[in-house]
């Protein structure tokens, strides 16, 4: 719920920007296996999925892969103004989450393509002010993800690799507290992410990535009702961004764990025939941590999965009984054949915020959200 701070801000200051960015979304990640592993995926990395997640495993692929993900998501938020409920408000999407092709030499070499929708943008809330005056939030919109990645095997313990993303997105909102006004958001931008896959046994491997260029750019287009378009430019700047994950194998059961970190600088913006200005805005580091359990019944039969994620930030002033995100993942999978593989996960996340209900305010809104996810993935190799 970031945008909220930041679109309730807007619409009653016009065009003076505040000093709260965007929100940049809520990642639902990428194929429903590293999804039911709960994205404790940078250290096992041996399948399409890799390129994402990974690009030096893709280097452990034995044979050439092309997947489909198809994603269908319910999202529920409810708000609480001074201790009163609001009704829930609730969105449901369904969409292609990811398309990805990886060749392989089956030995050194591995190039992968692929097209992700790993951030979501919607988001609806609505509840009545203390006022009397009945607030709605909608948010709908996704961040689109284009990806390139190049793995190469150094030796048998040690793989390379280096992937570039081109990312475009596109939020419209419309936020209505006794007047109407609505955000048309689009981003651009692309960053390139190094990795590495090291195999330290047969039982235990480490891998890691970190986005070490990075270009993020947003036109706002924010308009209220009955009055003209304001149009303003941001450059936003994530100074670092790493994740770096461990795998143990023992027979037919597989363990995982990883560290996703997401550090923030600042960014500069101007509205439309301004200068840009810089502004510190000192967001919180925001630590992901990730546990998956992979259970394969017997060498070749179906495998069954289990994931737990959850988020925490340095939060310099941490909200009163805010709780950290969290998800609950579980999954299957199986191979009809030794060329056509079928994964399903599902996904529950909760969390919960407080914030103002007002620029300056007194924070006194707990929003609390509920989303539920099932992905499907069919690969075929070759």
């Amino acid at each position: 719920m970031g945008a909220l701070a930041l679109a309730a801000a807007l619409s009653t200051s016009g065009a003076e920007v505040t000093g709260e960015l965007v929100s940049l979304g809520k990642k639902t990640g990428v194929g429903a296996r590293a999804i039911s592993l709960g994205e404790a995926f940078t250290a096992v990395a041996d399948d399409y999925s890799a390129l994402y997640y990974n690009a030096a495993g893709m280097t452990q692929l034995s044979r050439s892969e092309v997947a489909a993900n198809l994603s269908y998501g319910f999202s529920e938020n409810q708000a609480s103004l001074n201790g009163e409920r609001s009704s829930p408000t609730s969105l449901e999407t369904t969409k292609l989450n990811a398309l990805t092709m990886v060749l392989t030499d089956g030995g050194r070499w591995a190039l992968g393509l692929g097209y992700y929708v790993p951030v979501s943008f919607d988001d609806p809330l609505a509840y009545r002010s203390a006022d009397g005056t009945d607030y709605l939030y909608d948010g709908e919109g996704q961040m689109d993800h284009y990806r390139l990645g190049l793995a190469y095997m150094v030796s048998e313990q040690v793989s390379l690799g280096l992937a570039a993303s081109a990312v475009s997105g596109r939020e419209q909102l419309e936020i209505q507290d006794g007047n109407t006004a609505r955000y048309l958001e689009e981003y651009t931008g692309y960053n390139l992410e190094p990795s590495f896959l090291i195999h330290l046994s047969d039982m235990f491997s480490v891998g890691g990535s970190a986005v070490v260029v990075e270009q993020l750019q947003l036109e706002d287009t924010y308009q209220e009702k009955g009055g003209s378009p304001l149009e303003s430019q941001y450059d936003i700047h994530h100074p670092f961004q790493a994740k770096l994950g461990m795998a143990f194998q023992s027979g037919l059961t597989q363990v995982s764990f990883d560290w996703h970190g997401d550090f923030w600088s600042s960014y500069t913006y101007n509205s439309a025939g301004e200068a840009f200005v810089r502004h510190d805005v000192h967001y919180p580091n925001k630590h992901t941590f990730n546990i998956g359990l992979e259970q394969y019944l017997d060498k070749h039969g179906p495998a069954l999965r289990l994931g737990y994620t959850w988020e925490n930030q340095d939060d310099e002033r941490p909200q009163p009984n805010q709780a950290d995100p969290f998800r609950i993942s579980a999954g299957i999978g199986f191979m009809p054949t030794r060329r056509v593989g079928l994964d399903f996960a599902y996904q529950y996340g909760s969390g919960r915020t407080v914030q103002n209900s007002q620029p300056g305010g007194p924070e006194d809104l707990a929003i609390e959200s509920e989303d539920h996810q099932v992905m499907a993935s069919l690969k075929l190799r070759w």
